[in-house]
């Protein structure tokens, strides 16, 4: 039933597992890529937000925000939240190890933090944009809110974001249209942002730029790290858990029953006689 699916994606997580043993370097900048590549939807998304209809803005915003995991996607790169459903699989099927697993996604998040921050860096050298200039007093409202969440919030939050993102990545898996998968990674991204689900791989972006302009004092590296780490956690657990070990429970169930002969009734004469 979903057997194709998973070894695609197993072999996926087995392949990531062997560049970060044998080409660390080339993983990075892969994952730096896609931290950057998430940071272009972050100012897409709060660009067009600043200037939206209230009432409109959180459907706006998550329905731009659908193109940073296009991009991701489509251009090749590495992304934290994917590989949290990626890996799941290949330990689980036996072409990884546990090791391998905890070793590409500490690689993924840093160096998605890597390209977050030079994102950031560059686009607060360009003037910061919207976000830092009319558009601040929103941007850092929200940066600000993500901060002051307390971590189980900020855990749950995770988790219901990456379960959307996985399964958006999951249902792209199951069709060679490139149309289609543009279709299906629209609307669980636009579900999770106009939520208020939490990203760790975004959220590294608005940190850092936020901490890099004239920020609030509510706004401190000690308030991202907790986010960051409740955050992660969640994405995790969405990734892995809900979507990962989800699917692959039913395709062995699925694998169980099929390998259960159908039962035939006898006939009476058949039966032992008593």
């Amino acid at each position: 039933m979903y057997r194709d699916t998973i070894a695609k994606y197993a072999e996926s997580g087995a392949h990531k597992a062997g560049m970060v043993k044998a080409h660390l370097l080339a993983f990075l900048i892969g994952s730096a890529l896609a931290g950057a590549y998430i940071g272009f939807g972050d100012i897409f998304m709060f660009t067009v937000g600043a200037h939206a209809d209230p009432s409109w803005a959180h459907l706006v915003m998550g329905a731009v925000f659908a193109s940073a995991l296009t991009i991701v996607v489509f251009a090749g790169s590495e992304l934290f939240t994917g590989t949290a459903m990626y890996m799941p699989f290949a330990v689980l099927r036996g072409d990884s190890s546990w090791a391998d697993m905890l070793r590409v996604w500490v690689a993924c998040w840093v160096g998605n933090l890597i390209g977050a921050v030079v994102l950031a860096a560059l686009l607060h050298m360009a003037g910061g944009g919207v976000l830092l200039t009319d558009g601040s007093g929103e941007f850092f409202a929200v940066v600000a809110a993500k901060i002051a969440a307390p971590g189980y919030e900020l855990f749950a939050r995770g988790l219901l974001c990456n379960w959307l993102v996985c399964l958006a990545i999951w249902m792209c898996g199951r069709t060679e249209n490139d149309a289609a998968k543009i279709a299906l990674i629209f609307w669980p991204i636009a579900i999770f942002v106009a939520c208020g689900f939490e990203h760790s791989v975004a959220n590294m972006f608005v940190f850092a730029l936020a901490l890099l302009g004239e920020h609030p004092e509510t706004i401190t590296f000690e308030g991202a790290v907790h986010n960051l780490v409740w955050v992660t956690l969640g994405n995790l657990v969405g990734g892995g858990l809900m979507v990962g070990l989800g699917y692959w429970l039913q395709e062995r169930g699925a694998d169980r029953e099929a390998a259960t002969p159908a039962q035939v009734t006898r006939p009476s004469s058949a039966l032992p006689r008593v």
